[in-house]
């Protein structure tokens, strides 16, 4: 893997976003698109009035293929009750824009990420979140419209990943003897087969939007972008977001539901943490990227986490000293 190289946006004139307004009866529309704060990879954003929206994804088939999982995920997880914005039109004719594109209500407030603060100081945010993806996985089902998505393709071992990102000179043997034992410790807990179940499976904070009222702590207000959506293992949705916040996540999870075999919730979530930061690893740094893209911030939060000597059953699962 090369560092993080991605095709241009499609420009949106002037006259197209009218046009996409006029398509929707919208007014006002005038002068030039406004676009929103980009935290994301995929899809520029466009402010298309005061309550709504516009997606535009790059034109490229792989992130077309995720502004379309998002039309089948989202009323999904809204009828599951997940707090997510309503997708209000979706047009795949390319009649006016290039490429497929998406109209959205305006969530109010903004992505965690662009706070700046560290998750575990917005442990209610994260609780609320883990709430809401408790309501996902036991609430959606493959009868629901998002049935027909794809189960997530299955990432490389992280052991074989460790062995060739030593080789490549990543970390010395040294440490690939380390985090191989750790690894053999997880594997018979995390590798056990559990059930599928629809998944976000980008839970990052960039995706989590909150508003800060005068003097107080973030309230959790939406989980937004549900282009990775897929079916797949529920402690996914906690591996995506910082190991920081996954004690609160699953806190708030369980007070809905149990993950899937949620004895071994923890060691998966460890497991896929550590698939996602080794297989990343080659794109050294990512300057203008989000958390969720930079894998040095996942290791150094990683090792963050263990650090403060978590309880429960993380300790069943903490590194060897």
């Amino acid at each position: 893997m090369s560092p993080i190289t991605l095709p241009d946006h499609a420009p949106i004139s002037d006259a197209e976003l009218r046009a996409v307004a006029e398509r929707y009866g919208l007014t006002g529309i005038d002068g030039a698109p406004v676009p929103l704060a980009q935290t994301g990879m995929i899809n520029a954003v466009y402010a298309l009035s005061p309550h709504l929206v516009l997606r535009v994804p790059r034109n490229h088939p792989g992130h077309v293929a995720q502004l379309l999982r998002e039309r089948a995920a989202v009323p999904a997880a809204r009828a599951a009750g997940v707090r997510t914005p309503a997708l209000v039109a979706f047009d795949d004719s390319r009649a006016i824009l290039p490429v497929p594109y998406a109209i959205y209500e305006r969530v109010a407030g903004i992505p965690f990420e662009l706070l700046g603060r560290d998750v575990r100081s917005a442990p209610t945010v994260w609780r609320e979140l883990g709430r809401d993806l408790g309501r996902l996985h036991a609430g959606a089902t493959r009868t629901d419209v998002a049935g027909d998505l794809s189960e997530g393709a299955p990432m490389p071992d992280p052991r074989d990943l460790v062995e060739r990102r030593a080789g490549e000179g990543w970390f010395t043997a040294m440490e690939a003897s380390w985090l191989l034992r750790w690894l053999e410790r997880l594997s018979p807990a995390a590798r056990e087969p559990v059930p599928k179940r629809l998944i976000h499976a980008d839970t990052q904070p960039t995706n989590v939007m909150v508003a800060i009222p005068d003097d107080a702590a973030p309230v959790y207000h939406a989980l937004i972008d549900w282009g990775c959506a897929q079916w797949g293992d529920d402690a996914v949705d906690i591996a995506c977001a910082p190991l920081g916040a996954a004690p609160f996540l699953l806190e708030g999870h369980r007070e809905i539901a149990r993950l899937t075999a949620d004895d071994t919730a923890e060691a998966r979530v460890l497991w896929r943490n550590w698939q996602i930061a080794l297989d990343q690893l080659p794109r050294g740094a990512v300057p203008g990227f989000s958390w969720g893209e930079n894998p040095t911030a996942r290791v150094i939060d990683t090792l963050r986490f263990f650090a403060a000597r978590p309880d429960g059953r993380w300790r069943t699962w903490r590194p060897e000293g």
